[in-house]
């Protein structure tokens, strides 16, 4: 199998003739498999971080359960775009205030892919779907955290359900997927000032 996908314009064009589910699940499952890295933010930025990872989670959670044809309306995908994108403007101005980091450019890679994700599921002209679905793409391969090679096993063999490391999971992604895992449902308390 090639390590490069075919040039970008190649693959938009041709996701652009596939059923929307197809791009859709594409874009998704890259999303998946970056998201979980924005917990690893946890050490330079705080619990915060690991709520961005579920606000940016749960964003995945409702594309995937589109892709599988679950009815899912159109304000729940706008939704989901937006918290995506907001929680990536919430991190930035974390990020401004304490400082630059590689989690944070893996982060901001992440909430692309998931706002991607969630344009690619809430559109409806093909060559728009192709395109956010490709962007999604595109910035999980930037993220260089998933082999050029996986995306091109999905791009060209999609199969809903697959898992999404057939190889194994990367120690990573196992252990950010761990910590997120564990922190879902238990959001940061803020206290006024007594």
């Amino acid at each position: 199998m090639p390590n490069t996908l075919p040039s970008w314009a190649t693959v938009e064009s041709e996701l652009a003739t596939r059923p929307k589910g197809a791009a859709v699940l594409l874009a998704v499952r890259a999303a998946a498999r970056l998201v979980p890295v924005i917990a690893e933010g946890s050490g330079d930025y705080g619990p915060e971080a690991v709520e961005w990872a579920c606000a940016t989670d749960a964003v995945v959670n409702v594309v995937e359960a589109f892709a599988r044809g679950e009815n899912v309306s159109r304000f729940t995908l706008d939704l989901a775009a937006e918290i995506a994108r907001g929680t990536a403007n919430a991190a930035a101005g974390i990020v401004r205030l304490l400082g630059h980091s590689q989690a944070a450019v893996d982060s901001e890679l992440a909430f692309a892919a998931a706002a991607f994700a969630a344009d690619a599921a809430r559109l409806s002209s093909a060559s728009r779907i192709a395109s956010a679905a490709m962007q999604a793409v595109r910035v999980v391969q930037a993220s260089g955290r998933v082999p050029d090679a996986l995306l091109l096993a999905d791009y060209t063999s999609l199969t809903p359900g697959a898992p999404l490391w057939p190889d194994g999971e990367p120690l990573w992604f196992t252990e950010a997927r761990a910590i997120l895992d564990a922190a879902v449902g238990l959001p940061t308390v803020l206290q006024l000032p007594g």
